[in-house]
């Protein structure tokens, strides 16, 4: 078959874009420090790149749930923390109260059991990013005084957050267990008896006011335990929130990132057969009076 000056000299240009193309490609890759840009370069690479990539992206919303639900059970420990101290309080004023001392140092106590109760109310109503630590899904607060009588006027809602693929975790515990609704006898109430008994100098009213400041630190020990648990829980799927992260991004970086040796040694080996092919393509482009009698 014959072949003609122009077709030699467009297979020659053909074979040059070709080798310009994969030179260009070569310094792309390597510029951007990527193996994979587009689908076409590895089609089952790329589908396994944005497999992980969901997964990172997964990883990534459930560490920051993990960790909104920490800051949410730190702040809910630290109350319940202080209405330990702040019923502690009370009981040394209780023990005070129940040793007749005179109706004056009665009255001075009982007026700063009073103060106690306003501050652990206040406690129990404390609020995180506009909502109740300890009243549920509710956004008023967690206890009033209603009619008369203390009364736990949240809900029982359960506020979670997935801290993992497979685990979701609930971060509220609600004033009527941590302040005694359920078990009977909420702290304020207790607190209210003890002041009712001092003014009233009752010893016997403060005795069993006594005996219920005890029950009600019980039981606002649980709910420091109840909450702890979980802080645990949490900080355990943060940890192995960060090490799964790890472990995703180097699997990324093994499948999408470029080999800088072997690119550089793939760049200099396109551009030696770059230069090759433009200077075959010089030689054979040279015309003679023969290419012309063809």
């Amino acid at each position: 078959m014959r072949v003609t000056h122009l077709g030699a000299h467009q297979s020659a240009l053909t074979r040059i874009n070709t080798r310009l193309s994969e030179y260009a490609a070569t310094q792309d890759k390597l510029a951007s420090g990527k193996r994979l840009r587009r689908p076409s370069d590895d089609p089952i690479g790329m589908n396994r790149a944005l497999e992980l990539r969901a997964s990172l992206r997964a990883r990534e919303q459930e560490g920051r749930n993990a960790a909104d639900g920490k800051m949410w059970m730190d702040l809910a420990d630290s109350k319940l923390q202080d209405v330990v101290s702040q019923l502690q309080r009370a009981r040394e004023l209780a023990v005070r109260g129940a040793t007749y001392t005179g109706q004056q140092e009665r009255d001075a106590i009982a007026q700063e059991i009073g103060h106690l109760r306003d501050d652990i109310v206040a406690l129990a109503n404390a609020t995180h990013q506009g909502r109740g630590l300890f009243s549920g899904f509710s956004a008023g607060n967690a206890v009033e005084k209603v009619a008369g009588t203390w009364t736990y006027v949240g809900d029982a809602g359960e506020i979670n957050r997935r801290v993992s693929e497979n685990e979701v975790v609930t971060i509220n515990v609600t004033a009527d267990v941590a302040f005694g609704f359920t078990a009977g006898t909420d702290v304020f109430t207790v607190l209210d008896n003890l002041e009712a008994a001092l003014y009233a100098d009752d010893t016997a009213g403060v005795e069993t006011a006594l005996g219920n400041i005890d029950n009600g630190l019980q039981t606002v020990l649980g709910g420091l335990g109840i909450v702890g648990a979980r802080a645990n829980q949490v900080e355990t799927a943060l940890a192995r929130n960060a090490d799964d992260m790890i472990t995703i991004t180097q699997q990324l970086s093994s499948l999408e990132d470029v080999d800088i040796a072997e690119a550089v040694m793939d760049l200099q080996l396109q551009q030696t057969a770059y230069e090759a092919a433009l200077a075959a393509f010089a030689q054979s482009s040279q015309s003679s009076l023969v290419d012309f009698l063809r």
